[in-house]
């Protein structure tokens, strides 16, 4: 199934409200904590919620520490392999506000 538009989004955070439950949500550093977290998802069968901070921004970018950079390289990688399983991933980056994340 993979990454879910903008619409399909909301509609399952809608959905969830309406019904009392919410998404399992797992903070990501790497291809192989995000390996991991779709893996989960698809062996419980549910949908999920992976997130990228900026200091894992910061991490997967390198030696520019482009937070930014490192944020779309992991979501480029995600994308792909989502693809790969039955179930519906939403890609979001940290809740914090920061200077480092900014508009490409």
């Amino acid at each position: 199934m993979g990454f879910p538009t903008s619409e399909q989004y909301v509609a399952m955070l809608d959905a969830a409200a309406a019904n009392g439950y919410a998404y399992p949500a797992i903070n990501v550093t790497s291809s192989q904590t995000l390996n991991g977290a779709i893996r989960g998802f698809a062996e419980a069968g549910s949908d999920g919620i992976v997130e990228v901070t900026t200091g894992a921004g910061q991490y997967l970018a390198g030696a520019s520490g482009d937070a930014a950079r490192g944020a779309r390289a992991l979501a480029a990688f995600a994308h792909e392999v989502a693809d790969g399983y039955a179930v519906t991933i939403a890609l979001h980056t940290g809740g914090e506000p920061s200077p480092l994340i900014r508009v490409a």
